[in-house]
């Protein structure tokens, strides 16, 4: 700030101001000290009536102002508290005498004020003086305990309230950027000034970006740590972003697109979680405040963590016992918790609470609501969950007594052998003591009870075993009724309660009445096809083929345990009842099916017991470090029943084995058309991806996919052993380690099946080769499936692209040699382009071993070194011991071959290749002797091979600069007389690229030694040949089948680097600008 004249009646200044050299002077000592500072402060206080318009000027003068006003006060305060006689040495306030030409306070005329009582203590020189903090004699000593807590943030300066006010102005003037840049300043001047978080929120709202205005708006509450309110706004204003989404329910969202869907559930995630760090804040600040403890439950419920949402309500039920929607809130996260025991006990303990609230004051009417129908319901759930049905029983006839008008009546308290208060007549009811007919209306008994509450009543009476009382609620549920004696028909009874039906019949099935269960599986049938929101889901077509399977009809049963299958993949109850079905059967083929069944379910249960013993891992790790959210957001989700499959999305095709012959060769013929239709597909869209259409790549894959699944399911085309393997589980099973029921009876399930299977497997390779499947050649089916793998490797599906892969080389119909060749080449290149090393090595091992087994083939080395060379990987499984020992194998049986009966060596049956590929290996390893030995051995057979004098050159110097070479002038001179002899070979080459190979290689040997202006000459050929070539700038120079091979920008790099080591700054730039620049 540049320097202005100071008007002394800005600062206060009497008659006696002195201006010598810019100097302040004191005021006079007729003036007083107090009563000017007073003034000075009332004056520069920031006044919020001012007038808001100020210019830029007018701006720069009121900070000018403020900054005089600041420097007064401290003066002042310094000037007092000498007068006082106290010890300002540690004094922050006071200027330095030497500053701003403030004189001493003994060249100061002396002030006659009347000076404050201190009280003196003694000091090391036998003085006295006043140290604040501490107690004079007789007075307690003060308490040096620190306040714990967030400290309270300081109070803004005149000069922050002044910048503040500029702000607001530029924000009511709606010029934002000029008030986020004064904003930013007081930021930077102190952080911990809540105003200028707030605005600066409120200016990013007004801008429309959401995300940095949440940011200033937690960064104001983190200035307000203790006040609930801050963290609530925040918080709120959080949870607005979800209407950016289209809201926060999923079925609500118009996408289509996959990727727009995650990335909308993604959001929608990060919006939850940091609306319930904000709520979890706001309940830090405030224990007691039940809106906030409110809102975080019910952030923690839309996250699926249903167990800390219990938790929230609980305690909110501390405060606020009778309110009705926490209680309804809490028996939703009951009921989804993990532990449905443990948290439905605190639910119906609400219930219990609200209901005997009601039933003390004759009312239904709580905090927040009513208690209905619909909170009875629910209350009597958690009986079921405990498995408590008498006293479900009992809870069910009161409260119902109670909401029908007949809390009074209280001899059905003691009646509890039947349910006689509910029957449609009065015949049982008055054989009762004490009732009387007609002192309440009969609409309050019998027909009064809902439909669905007589249901669960009856559910309870067949669970306690009392079935002839259930046969009496039969009678008013009786599916089958179309007359009105019961007020309506029961398809018009149970429409608004249809679950009821399923309820009711499942508990007739485990009492062995199946008949009659299936006329309540019809009817929710019958009123599911007339009503959009309800649907046939898998657990209802389990039980529904366990009646039919009861009642003797196979077909319709293994229609319904398929299409519980259909519905939800991964159903294992649906997979063990198929099992037993097809178990009875005669057939080899349905045993087959029933063992892959059981396996199946088997591997389904494994993975449930995996996934609950992570989450269980991480609850007791959060519980440990005492974390506040660390279980996954989709642990709960996980437990929720699958919702229904969309009427157009693929159903994995299962034959069926009861169906009359007629039904499934029709089955069968509507398959082969399907397949012929996918097979036209991608043989029409061949042309469309040639052109790189990228929609018809998506639409070949879809069709190819469901030809490869078809493939994959038959099992003629593999033996059983693979196609076990295939379907994802061993053959030979082991211990489950569960001891539950279900998992036992498929444990010996499957252990049954095996043991009856595994000796007709002896001879179980096919003999035939089929020539096509489905009228399509077998030809065509490998092309199909080795093109899927390829596009599935370009997707970075490496997975399922090898499972593609492995089924084509485990079929029984591709054995041949050319098919062979064919899958392994194919498999080679997903390899490479993958980065998949081990995959690399074990096919180039089956083309050593496998594909020529009687002789070796110099190719196929030469293709080891290739895959080994393309894949980008660290080259770990090239020298891994395995690796090693197998090469090692083959020189050995070459060795043995090229051996004669006289003791000589056939020369021509040694490999050089085979004896290079060792020496690499070796190399890598940084074996620099025993690669050499192998790299003589080859030079022996082949001499001027440029490639091996290379290698030999390089491991010559590569051992001498190890730390315990033995020779190192010795090593050197060999390497570079390999070296010589690969340089002369290659530069006499007609090829330039060969040429430029052999002076980057010399120059490169040179610069791995350090003598830097030998490489340079080198280099500098390399780069003029590029220049002769015509080839300027660094551009390539030769085109390779392995990819670039100029060296021009390799070797520029390398120049560079010399120059800039030796100090050469302007030829680095030189050669940087000419063949660094891209």
């Amino acid at each position: 700030m540049a320097d202005f004249p100071l008007d002394p009646s800005l600062a206060g200044i009497g008659p006696g101001y002195r201006d010598e050299n810019n100097d302040i002077a004191m005021p006079d000592a007729d003036m007083s000290i107090g009563s000017g500072l007073e003034q000075v402060i009332n004056k520069y206080q920031y006044d919020d009536d001012e007038d808001e318009n100020v210019s830029d000027a007018d701006s720069d003068y009121l900070e000018l102002e403020a900054s005089t006003a600041k420097l007064d006060a401290s003066i002042a305060a310094f000037r007092e508290a000498q007068r006082a006689g106290a010890d300002t040495s540690g004094f922050s306030g006071a200027p330095h005498p030497s500053r701003h030409g403030v004189a001493s306070p003994a060249s100061q005329p002396s002030v006659q004020e009347p000076e404050p009582t201190l009280t003196p203590t003694p000091t090391s020189r036998g003085g006295s003086a006043y140290r604040p903090g501490r107690g004079g004699p007789g007075q307690p000593r003060p308490s040096r305990r620190r306040k714990l807590g967030p400290r309270k943030p300081a109070e803004p300066t005149p000069e922050i309230k002044f910048r503040l006010g500029v702000a607001n102005d530029y924000f009511l003037k709606r010029q934002y950027d000029d008030a986020k840049k004064v904003l930013e300043e007081i930021i930077r001047l102190n952080a911990e000034t809540y105003d200028a978080w707030t605005l600066l929120g409120t200016i990013f709202d007004e801008l429309g970006d959401r995300p940095k205005a949440l940011q200033a708006m937690m960064a104001a509450a983190h200035m307000m740590p203790k006040v609930t309110g801050v963290w609530m706004n925040a918080a709120a204003y959080c949870l607005q972003g979800l209407d950016e989404l289209g809201g926060g329910d999923e079925e609500e969202w118009d996408v289509e697109d996959e990727l727009e869907l995650f990335e909308r559930r993604e959001k929608k995630k990060r919006i939850f979680s940091e609306a319930r760090m904000l709520y979890g804040a706001a309940v830090r600040a405030d224990g007691t405040n039940v809106e906030a403890r409110t809102q975080l439950a019910d952030v923690c419920m839309q996250l699926g963590h249903a167990g800390s949402a219990v938790t929230q309500y609980t305690r909110v039920l501390e405060l606020k016992p009778l309110n009705i929607r926490t209680v309804r809130n809490l028996a939703d996260g009951a009921l989804d918790a993990k532990d449905k025991v443990k948290t439905g006990a605190k639910a119906r303990e609400a219930y219990r609470r609200i209901v005997e609230h009601c039933m003390e004051n004759d009312t239904t009417v709580v905090e927040e609501g009513e208690f209905e129908w619909s909170d009875l319901r629910i209350y009597l759930e958690f009986f079921a969950v405990t498995e408590e049905w008498e006293q479900a029983s009992r809870e069910l006839k009161e409260v119902s007594r109670f909401l029908l008008g007949r809390k009074d009546e209280t001899i059905w308290q003691e009646w509890q052998e039947d349910d006689r208060e509910w029957d449609v007549g009065e015949d049982r009811r008055a054989m009762v003591p004490g009732y009387v007919s007609g002192k309440y209306p009969f609409e309050s008994y019998g027909l009064g009870l809902p439909i669905d509450l007589r249901a669960k009543l009856c559910v309870y009476r067949l669970k306690m075993g009392h079935v002839s009382e259930a046969m009496l609620h039969m009678e008013v549920l009786d599916p089958k009724d179309k007359s009105p004696t019961h007020n309506q028909e029961a398809i018009w009874r149970f429409r608004a309660f249809p679950d009821c039906l399923k309820d009711v019949g499942a508990e007739l099935l485990n009492q062995s009445m199946p008949n009659d269960a299936l006329d309540y599986f019809d009817l929710y049938r019958t009123i599911a096809a007339d009503d959009e929101e309800l649907f046939i889901d898998a657990d209802f077509l389990v039980n529904l083929g366990r009646a039919y399977l009861a009642s003797g009809n196979k077909v319709a049963a293994e229609e319904s345990f398929i299409g519980a299958l259909e519905e939800d993949e991964f159903h294992i109850n649906a997979r063990f009842e198929l099992a037993k079905l097809y178990e009875a059967e005669s057939e080899k083929e349905g045993r087959e099916e029933a063992f892959l069944l059981v396996n199946e379910a088997l591997n389904l249960e494994a993975q449930q017991r995996r996934a609950e013993l992570l989450q269980d891992r991480s609850a007791l790790l959060g519980k440990a470090r005492r974390k506040y959210n660390r279980r996954p957001m989709d642990s709960d989700e996980a437990r929720a029943p699958r919702k229904p499959r969309a009427p157009g999305e693929k159903r994995k095709y299962r034959p069926r084995r009861f169906q009359n012959p007629e039904e499934r060769q029709r089955q069968e013929l509507q398959r082969k058309t399907e397949i012929l239709n996918k097979y036209r597909m991608c043989v029409d869209l061949r042309s469309e991806m040639e052109t790189g259409d990228r929609e018809a790549v998506y639409r070949w894959m879809a069709a190819a996919k469901d030809l490869y699944e078809d493939f994959k399911s038959s099992k003629q085309f593999f033996s059983w052993e693979k196609y076990v393997g295939l379907r994802g589980f061993a053959p030979i099973l082991g211990d489950t380690g569960n001891d539950q029921d279900k998992s036992s009876k498929l444990a010996a399930m499957a252990a049954r099946l095996q043991q009856n299977l595994a000796p007709l497997e002896a001879d179980s390779q096919q003999s035939h080769i089929r020539t096509d499947y489905y009228g399509i050649p077998m030809d065509d089916w490998l092309d199909i499936l080795l093109e899927y793998a390829l596009h599935l490797t370009y997707n970075n599906q490496t997975i399922e692209s090898d499972q593609v892969l492995l089924s084509a080389r485990d079929s029984v119909v591709f054995k041949s040699r050319e098919n062979a060749f064919l899958i392994h080449i194919v498999w080679a290149l997903c390899a490479i382009l993958n980065g998949d090393e081990e995959k690399c090595v074990q096919i180039a091992r089956y083309f050593m071993r496998d594909y020529y087994p009687e002789q070796r083939v110099t190719d196929t080395y030469r293709l080891f070194a290739a895959m080994i060379r393309l894949c980008q990987s660290p080259p770990s499984w090239y020298t891994s011991g395995p690796g090693q020992k197998f090469i090692l194998r083959q020189i050995k049986h070459m060795d043995k071959a090229a051996r004669q009966g006289d003791g000589s060596t056939d020369t021509t049956k040694l490999d050089v290749c085979l004896l290079t590929i060792y020496g690499h290996i070796l190399y890598t390893s940084q074996s620099y002797p025993y690669a050499l030995s192998y790299f003589m051995r080859a030079a022996s057979l082949d001499p001027t091979n440029p490639m091996i004098n290379l290698s030999l050159g390089i491991g010559y110097i590569q051992y001498a600069l190890k730390r315990q070479a033995p020779n190192r002038q010795y090593l050197i001179t060999q390497g570079f007389a390999f070296f010589r002899k690969y340089y002369d070979n290659r530069v006499a080459s007609a090829n330039p690229g060969e040429r430029q190979e052999a002076k980057f290689n010399m120059g490169r040997a040179y610069h791995i030694i350090g003598l830097g202006q030998l490489a340079l000459e080198y280099y500098r050929r390399v780069l003029n040949n590029c220049s002769e070539e015509g080839e300027l700038g660094g551009r390539q120079l030769v085109d390779s089948v392995m990819g670039r091979e100029d060296l021009c920008l390799e070797a520029a790099y390398n120049v560079k680097t010399i120059c800039f080591q030796m100090g050469d700054l302007e030829g680095a730039r030189e050669v940087t600008q000419r063949w660094l620049v891209l």
